[in-house]
C-alpha cells in the first residue's frame, strides 16, 4: 500500500453530532410501558456530572482521535458557541432535515471525503469508539459502514433499556443467530447515496423507533409510496424504465421480514441496503465496492437515552424532570 493510501486509510473522519429535539415524547412500545420517556433537547437537558451530554459525547468523539472536526446539526440559539471543539450547523427541523443540512454543509467543507453521524443521546466509551474506528479503517472506502452492535446473553446487561427491541441475523451456514441492537453511528459516502430517498427513510425511521420492524416496514412504504412512484415517472419521462418503485420496496420488505424471522444473513443485508440506498450509476461504476454492515461489541454505542430511567442508568440527570 502506497504512503498515500495509507494516510488516506487512517484520517480523521468528520463527524456530525445529531443534535435535534424529540418534539414529542418517544412512542414506547408495551415493554416499556412503565418508563418516561423523554422529549426535546436531550443533548442539554441530560446533564452528567454537571454538564450537558453533548459536551461528553464531543469529549468522548475527540478522545477517541478518530474524528475531526466535529459538527453539532442543531440550533444554535440552543447549543450556543461556547463549545471550543465543535462547530454548529444551524438547523432544527425534523430527523432528515439535520441530516440534510448537515450532508449539504459537510459536502462543501470536505468534498469527496465520507461523514461520520451519531446521535447525540449515546455515552460512547472510547474505547469502543477506537476499536469500531479501526474496523472502519480496514473497510474504507466503502459505501456505507454501519455496525450492528451485538446484544448480551443476559439481558440484565441492557439495564433500563431492556426494553428495546432486538434483531436477528443468522449465520451464512444458518445454523446459528445473533440478537443485534442498533448502532447510533454511522459513517456514509454521500456521493454515492440516494440522498433524498434517505432523507425521507430515515427521518421516518427515526419517527418509528423502538417500534416492532413490520410494523415500521407498514408506515415507511405508506409514506415512501408517493415519492417512489413520482420518481418512476421522471424515470419514464426520461425513457428509462420505471423499476425503483418496485425494487425498493420488494428489498425493503425481504429485509425487514427477515429480520423479523432471524432469516437474513448479514452478506444479504448488506446487499439489500446497497440496492435501497446507493444510487445505480454509482453501482455500475464501483462493482466492488462494498455496504459493511459488521455485528461488533461497544453497547455503549447502543443504548441511547430516550427515557428518564435510561438518564439516571447513564449516571445522569434529566434537567426538566428533577
Amino acid at each position: 500500500m502506497s504512503s498515500t493510501s495509507t494516510t488516506t486509510q487512517s484520517a480523521p473522519v468528520p463527524v456530525v453530532i445529531l443534535g435535534g429535539a424529540d418534539s414529542r415524547p418517544a412512542a414506547l412500545p408495551e415493554e416499556g410501558r412503565d418508563k418516561h420517556p423523554l422529549r426535546g433537547y436531550k443533548a442539554m437537558d441530560v446533564q452528567i456530572g454537571g454538564r450537558p451530554l453533548i459536551d461528553t459525547v464531543i469529549d468522548r468523539l475527540r478522545a477517541s482521535g478518530g474524528f475531526d472536526p466535529i459538527y453539532v446539526a442543531g440550533p444554535r440559539d440552543v447549543y450556543g458557541e461556547r463549545r471550543p471543539h465543535a462547530e454548529i450547523i444551524d438547523t432544527d427541523g425534523a430527523f432528515g432535515d439535520n441530516i440534510r443540512a448537515a450532508i449539504e454543509h459537510c459536502r462543501v467543507r470536505h468534498p469527496g471525503q465520507p461523514i461520520g453521524f451519531i446521535t447525540c443521546d449515546v455515552v460512547p466509551d472510547v474505547e469502543t469508539l477506537e476499536s469500531v474506528l479501526e474496523h472502519f479503517r480496514r473497510h474504507r472506502p466503502c459505501d456505507l459502514w454501519f455496525p450492528m452492535i451485538q446484544a448480551p446473553d443476559d439481558p440484565e446487561l441492557l439495564g433500563a433499556s431492556q426494553w428495546k427491541p432486538e434483531y436477528v441475523i443468522s449465520s451464512e451456514s444458518g445454523d446459528r443467530q445473533t440478537k443485534v441492537l442498533p448502532c447510533h453511528l454511522a459513517i456514509a459516502d454521500p456521493e454515492s447515496l440516494r440522498l433524498a430517498f434517505v432523507y425521507k427513510l430515515f427521518d421516518l425511521a427515526y419517527r418509528t423507533r423502538n417500534r416492532p420492524v413490520m410494523y415500521r416496514r407498514g408506515i415507511i412504504v405508506r409514506k415512501l409510496l408517493f415519492a417512489l412512484l413520482w420518481q418512476d415517472l421522471r424515470h419514464i419521462l426520461g425513457l428509462r424504465a420505471p423499476t425503483l418503485t418496485w425494487t425498493l420496496i420488494r428489498t425493503g420488505t425481504d429485509a425487514a421480514r427477515g429480520l423479523k424471522s432471524g432469516r437474513i444473513t448479514r452478506k444479504r443485508l448488506e446487499d439489500a441496503t446497497r440496492t435501497l440506498f446507493v444510487k445505480n450509476a454509482h453501482r455500475r461504476k464501483h462493482p466492488g465496492r462494498r455496504m459493511v454492515l459488521p455485528i461488533v461489541e461497544g453497547l455503549s454505542l447502543a443504548l441511547d437515552i430516550d427515557t428518564v430511567e435510561e438518564a439516571r442508568a447513564a449516571g445522569g440527570r434529566v434537567r426538566r424532570a428533577e
